[in-house]
């Protein structure tokens, strides 16, 4: 997601909703994201947000559509600086939607790809901004469910965390283990333990632009995996850490507030990022950022 803007051609919608969508950010199992403007209030003052059109299959289940907005109203509540609002979403017509809050940065795959791993500082804040968000978001009685490089985003503010607690892609899949709310709305520990494994995934990809060892098919736990690189592609003072992340056995895994505690003791994430970026990253991030603003200047074609 968010690997650049393209605008809209020929019979893609122009508006979801109150929403005016100005560029295509990318296509997923959910459906395509856009970039669009406007406000889920009238009066209130427009801004870019992020609009997905959602795939219509995916929300034939009424309990579904109805758990989808649990989560997003929950999401709602969570104030913590690292995770993106939900602005709102329109599930039962025949252009469903869900909008959030617009990250004007790059996903943290593409920066990886483009520039290779973090130095240790950087992870560390890195990890203790993400820490503390999905600390939030259990708080609140969500998951993420889908803690991967693709949905970090990275500010010259903050880390955001987006796709919080509605992973459209995921429903058909999660269906076979049943819902994910136990009685009185309680989050089960085990999709907490899969959004620690998640951030463990993150946090490696970081600091050595490596991928762990995806789950296979037969994985019970959907987001299993089993090992760290080769030694000496984590530094020292991470690979602990990585390593209780990346615990096989779920109720090995640490809590987020406590990696938060273990991966930023100085509380670098509290500063913003462009504090604790390397260079190329800012100048990057800020080239997303000047495209981001210039959209208001587009005029979707309408033949």
């Amino acid at each position: 997601m968010l690997e650049g803007i393209v605008p809209p051609r020929g019979s893609a919608p122009h508006r979801l909703g109150p929403y005016r969508l100005l560029g295509v950010l990318g296509n997923g199992r959910a459906g395509t994201l856009h970039v669009g403007r406007g406000s889920p209030q009238r009066g209130a003052r427009k801004r870019l947000v992020a609009v997905r059109a959602v795939r219509p299959e995916l929300l034939r289940d009424r309990q579904t559509r109805a758990r989808l907005r649990r989560q997003a109203a929950r999401v709602e509540a969570v104030t913590d600086p690292s995770v993106a609002a939900p602005l709102g979403c329109e599930l039962d017509g025949e252009k469903p939607w869900t909008a959030a809050e617009f990250a004007p940065g790059r996903p943290l795959s593409a920066l990886v790809r483009l520039y290779g791993p973090l130095p240790e500082m950087s992870v560390r804040a890195l990890g203790g901004a993400l820490a503390r968000a999905l600390t939030a978001l259990h708080t609140a009685g969500v998951a993420h469910g889908d803690m991967s490089p693709g949905n970090v985003v990275l500010t010259a503010r903050s880390p955001l965390l987006v796709e919080c607690g509605t992973v459209l892609g995921q429903v058909t899949a999660r269906s076979a283990l049943g819902d994910p709310e136990t009685a009185g709305g309680a989050l089960p520990s085990r999709l907490r333990a899969d959004d620690v494994v998640g951030l463990g995934v993150v946090l490696a990809l970081a600091s050595t632009a490596r991928l762990v060892s995806p789950p296979g098919p037969s994985d019970e736990n959907l987001c299993a995996v089993r090992q760290l690189p080769e030694p000496g592609a984590v530094t020292e003072g991470l690979r602990e850490a990585l390593r209780a992340c990346l615990d096989p056995r779920p109720e090995r895994r640490p809590h987020p507030e406590v990696l938060a505690r273990t991966l930023d003791l100085a509380r670098s994430a509290d500063r913003p990022a462009a504090e604790w970026l390397p260079e190329p990253w800012l100048h990057e991030i800020g080239e997303f950022a000047d495209q981001a603003r210039g959209l208001s200047r587009w005029r979707p074609s309408r033949t």
